[in-house]
């Protein structure tokens, strides 16, 4: 699977070259990316042809990426920043060294790149999966000309290796781990990690989700997502951003998220803490931020300054009873100070 990936890429901008996986004997099916069957202890050199379809000399840079899962629920075979689940035991990164990093490739040529793959001696169950990635580079010229945003192209295809024809066959699982507060593209978010504990790939999962609260029912986030994939392995970071503005309030809420894979169903339910200072960091940094009081929330700041709510509702209640009673004695006071006034008097004034 080569997957064209734009990184800071403007619209009308053109790639100017792409890659072709030259596809070893230990290929399983019929699939365009490295889908490989190895055995333990294998060494093998992934070879990828790089064909620049432009008048001019460019240089790549070659890197090996471990398959994550990004924000909105896809495998990324880009991003050499994810945090992955605490069950990885093998990344693609760890078992691919590159002897030659970067490549000059002469105008209108092909040049083959190549790395290579060093199949760990112990046995592993499930997939290991990941990408062989080929950066642009970008020239000086190329920079002084962009100013403060620069083009840069990528192109990715995809490695998946297994030592058994089988390996899908194991099961799928999912597990809950730490929500929290955090900044998410300059947004006050709550994020919830929903983990893939497993070696395997699972695509297509849904997944629905509340933010509470602690002991309301009236939820404060909603979300609501189909077609998740999971990489082996790895943390989607479900995110409930403040779009509005209003901020993310200190408190206790209760977090409900659903998976549905494949005809099963996980649920978990989370009470969590975000603190004054945990809020107050988010806040502050937010791009939206509003200065009017969250509507979702209204009460939540004075019933987690330690005030009971049922004194709120009883002292709601009793200065009610006070303002009806004040007004009905008024009205009949007035009432009583009042004296008839005849229409004929009037006229003989």
């Amino acid at each position: 699977m080569a997957l064209p990936v734009t990184v800071l890429c403007s619209a009308d901008s053109s790639v100017g070259f792409s890659i072709t996986p030259i596809l070893p004997e230990n290929q399983q099916n019929d699939s365009s990316f490295f889908d490989l069957l190895v055995y333990p202890g294998q060494v093998q050199d992934l070879v990828v042809l790089v064909h620049n379809e432009s008048s001019d000399d460019i240089v790549v840079l070659v890197e090996a990426v471990t398959a994550s899962t990004n924000r909105n629920g896809d495998v990324d075979y880009t991003s050499k920043q994810a945090t992955m689940d605490e069950t990885l035991q093998i990344s693609l990164e760890d078992i691919i060294t590159i002897p030659q990093t970067h490549y000059t490739i002469p105008a209108n040529s092909d040049i083959p790149v190549s790395v290579r793959l060093n199949t760990p001696d112990q046995p592993f169950d499930g997939i290991i999966l990941g990408s062989v990635r080929v950066l642009k580079e970008v020239t000086e010229e190329e920079r002084a000309a962009a100013g403060m945003i620069v083009n840069q192209f990528a192109y990715v295809t995809a490695v998946r290796l297994a030592q058994s024809s089988n390996a899908s066959g194991i099961q799928p699982d999912f597990a809950l781990g730490d929500v929290t507060a955090e900044l998410v593209n300059h947004r006050a978010s709550i994020v919830a990690q929903i983990r893939n504990p497993q070696p395997r790939l699972s695509s297509g999962a849904s997944v629905t989700s509340t933010i509470y609260s602690k002991g309301s029912d009236n939820p404060i986030f909603e979300y609501n997502m189909q077609s998740v994939s999971f990489a082996p392995n790895s943390i989607f970071n479900l995110s409930f951003v403040d779009r509005e503005g209003y901020g993310i309030e200190a408190g206790e809420y209760t977090a409900k998220i659903s998976v549905e894979f494949r005809g099963e169903t996980w649920d978990f339910e989370k009470d969590f803490v975000i603190t004054a200072q945990e809020a107050a960091v988010v806040n502050e940094n937010a791009v939206n931020q509003q200065a009017q009081q969250n509507p979702r929330t209204a009460t939540t700041d004075i019933i987690a300054s330690g005030i009971p709510q049922w004194v709120i509702y009883t002292g709601v209640t009793v200065l009610s009873i006070m303002f009806i009673s004040l007004l009905v004695l008024t009205v009949v006071v007035v009432k009583r100070n009042m004296k008839p006034i005849c229409i004929d008097d009037l006229l003989e004034r």
